[in-house]
């Protein structure tokens, strides 16, 4: 889950940067994931984080969609994520959910606000994140200048990664 945010997130950025298409076109998938849960893989990101082996299988989907203005300028970019994570350490096993809408807009003084709306972390009997967050990234600098939730966060989005290791730690 982390892994795909952080993804979208520089890829976001990425997009946001390039030059704008030459004439306004109608919204754009510009990507699109099937995850099926017979491929299980290595989850390097939580491995490094966690100190410990994890191996990850989903189930679901994640597009993203660009949006344009009449001058063919990018607007802005929404993340559909809807999938169910499986991880598994040497000493548990987890299961969690990321579904909802993300809204990435480039900011005119550089930064990026992420709206984020759905489930981002729902672990059983235990941590959740699941409302509205409104984050700003400054790629300038590498870091989030800005959050906000609203809705039943136990964790905002920089505590997910400590959450998910807690857990797979048994």
């Amino acid at each position: 889950m982390i892994r795909t945010a952080t993804a979208a997130l520089i890829g976001t950025a990425a997009v946001l940067s390039a030059a704008p298409p030459v004439s306004a076109d109608p919204p754009v998938r510009v990507v699109t994931e099937v995850y099926t849960p017979d491929v299980t893989v290595p989850d390097d990101f939580l491995t490094d984080l966690c100190g410990f082996p994890v191996t990850a299988s989903m189930k679901g989907h994640y597009f993203e969609t660009e949006f344009y203005d009449k001058d063919g300028n990018l607007r802005s970019v929404t993340g559909h994520p809807s999938f169910r994570s499986t991880l598994t350490s040497p000493y548990a096993r987890i299961t969690t959910s990321d579904v909802g809408l993300d809204r990435f807009t480039d900011n005119p003084d550089g930064t990026i606000t992420w709206h984020g709306t759905g489930i981002h972390l729902k672990l059983k009997g235990s941590t959740m994140a699941i409302g509205l967050w409104t984050l700003v990234f400054d790629p300038a600098i590498g870091e989030f200048v800005s959050e906000e939730y609203h809705g039943n966060f136990d964790v905002g989005f920089s505590g997910l990664g400590a959450a998910l290791c807690d857990a797979l730690d048994g």
